[in-house]
């Protein structure tokens, strides 16, 4: 795998350290220090903030180029003056690999398309980088919250670390392509240029690699990093060389496809291996689960699914109760049980393998989790 992994070398992306949960909380002595995360993140999102307002206004007049130089000054000025005990935040990595991604995509052949489509891309990274710190950074760190009162709240972190290295990547997809279902079968077109499209998706297929390798579930995910990185070093040779495809059409649907698979799911190795006797509904908890007031209750999966929705059935004990239901980090629902009810739906539409059940007041009883997977 070593030899495999030489590959991210070439790209130049920044060094990562050897666990991020592990060095974050070495470097913070106290609960008190937590706030300083907090603001921290805040502070940056306000600077791009800032920037995406007045960018707004230039793009609405025409003034195309005007937006990409507010939105790349303000992705600049976040990154300036970081404390190094906030350096390696999530945070602060999403605002590194932005600027790393720019300066790609700006090196790359001008075209007509070039302007409007890094203006889209930077758009559409601030936010993600909105977010990484309001769904990873803030809610973990902030003391009190329902996310760090959870018993194994390292490897839940760890969880949805694995999710910010896949949705980079999901970002660059989503927002620099678009796919279009004909009589042949899905077909990819690129917004803008396919070397744009493939520059994106080669930094973040190196990116991504690095940080499963950095993830205390690296060897879950080895065979997804021995594909990212096989298909990194194709991107990279095509973008080089222009072999071994006739044409971009050609390189677009073979690379993009690829890296689409490895990050929406394959089947055929670990990683984001799906759990393919996992089809239909399907109630994932054997006892029922006591939701104390307060307190956080993490339901697991034997294997990641595409969960489509849940069902939930609960009873409040001695009065009513109030609790979240919580997926990747991110609120898909609020109960609230006045005593026996009929069943409650709560729409997921991800790729996971827990379930957070997080008291807000009262003590539930869940009496039946029924996932619906795809």
């Amino acid at each position: 795998m070593k030899k495999t992994m030489m590959v991210l070398g070439l790209i130049g992306l920044m060094n990562v350290a050897p666990s991020f949960a592990t060095e974050m909380k070495a470097g913070i002595e106290s609960r008190q220090e937590f706030g300083s995360i907090d603001s921290f993140c805040r502070e940056r999102l306000l600077i791009l903030k800032s920037a995406h307002r007045i960018a707004e206004i230039e793009s609405a007049n025409g003034n195309i180029a005007n937006s990409v130089a507010v939105l790349e000054k303000g992705l600049r000025d976040s990154a300036l003056r970081i404390n190094p005990r906030f350096g390696n935040t999530l945070t602060s990595k999403a605002i590194r690999r932005g600027l790393v991604l720019l300066e790609n995509l700006k090196n790359t052949e001008n075209s007509r398309q070039k302007l409007r489509a890094v203006n889209q891309f930077l758009f559409n990274y601030y936010g993600f980088i909105e977010n990484v710190s309001n769904r990873l950074d803030i809610p973990y760190y902030q003391p009190g919250s329902g996310f760090s009162r959870i018993m194994n709240s390292n490897t839940q972190f760890e969880n949805l670390f694995v999710n910010f290295a896949q949705d980079q990547v999901k970002m660059i997809i989503d927002s620099m392509s678009s796919t279009v279902t004909d009589s042949q079968g899905p077909v990819i077109y690129p917004i803008g240029s396919p070397t744009l499209l493939l520059t994106a998706l080669k930094v973040t297929t190196a990116a991504m690699a690095a940080d499963l390798e950095e993830s205390i579930f690296a060897q879950r995910h080895a065979c997804t990093i021995v594909k990212l990185s096989n298909v990194n070093a194709a991107i990279s040779t095509y973008l080089a060389t222009g072999l071994p495809y006739n044409d971009d059409f050609v390189a677009t649907q073979e690379l993009v496809g690829e890296v689409k698979r490895i990050v929406y799911g394959s089947r055929h190795c670990g990683g984001f291996e799906q759990d393919d006797s996992f089809r239909g509904t399907r109630n994932v908890i054997r006892n029922a689960v006591e939701l104390y007031a307060g307190t956080t209750q993490q339901v697991r999966l034997a294997a990641p699914v595409q969960m489509k929705k849940l069902i939930v059935e609960a009873v409040g004990v001695r009065g009513e109760a109030l609790f979240d239901v919580m997926v990747n980090g991110d609120v898909k629902g609020t109960i609230h049980v006045p005593g026996t009810d009929p069943s409650y739906i709560v729409t997921v539409n991800e790729f996971a393998d827990s379930i957070e059940l997080i008291s807000r007041n009262g003590q539930a009883r869940i009496t039946k989790i029924l996932v619906v997977a795809e």
